[in-house]
């Protein structure tokens, strides 16, 4: 997992220089991935994530695994609060949100679909609520524009 974090951040690096953009631009790639995967394997595109798998069960499994598991969150929201702290530093967010829970939400909206998903039969939940966050994270960095009032926390 930790490789396609890192190669779609490349990717979409390549696209824009705009730290807001890149993270859309990423989420985007993250959705045409799922879309493909359910053009592909209609029966069952999201076979889900061994690591999401692994959770469920992780008292079962050596400690050795567990650490890889655990490194592998941490990474995502590492490299994630980068980002997120070059957006916010050009993009002041428009209300009051913890950076590292920002971070951590797209593994879990990515993780959390794929089980939603399998759990009601809807292979689109994915692309459906990765679609969610990247408008949530639009609205949440967007500029304000004048004269509209905004809501505080």
């Amino acid at each position: 997992e930790n490789a396609v974090l890192e190669e779609t951040m490349r990717r979409a690096g390549q696209m824009s220089r705009d730290p807001l953009q890149q993270l859309l631009i990423a989420i985007s790639l993250l959705i045409e991935d799922a879309e493909s995967a359910a053009e592909v394997n209609p029966g069952d595109p999201n076979p889900g994530c061994l690591f999401g798998l692994y959770a469920y069960e992780l008292e079962s499994f050596l400690p050795e695994i567990r650490d890889i598991i655990r490194e592998s969150a941490i990474h995502w929201r590492n490299i994630l609060r980068e980002q997120f702290d070059r957006i916010a530093q050009e993009y002041p967010p428009r209300l009051d949100v913890n950076l590292d829970g920002l971070a951590d939400n797209l593994m879990v909206t990515f993780e959390g679909s794929l089980i939603l998903g399998r759990m009601i039969g809807d292979p689109q939940q994915v692309v459906v609520h990765l679609r969610n966050y990247r408008a949530f994270l639009e609205l949440l960095f967007s500029k304000p524009v004048e004269g509209v009032d905004t809501v505080a926390a």
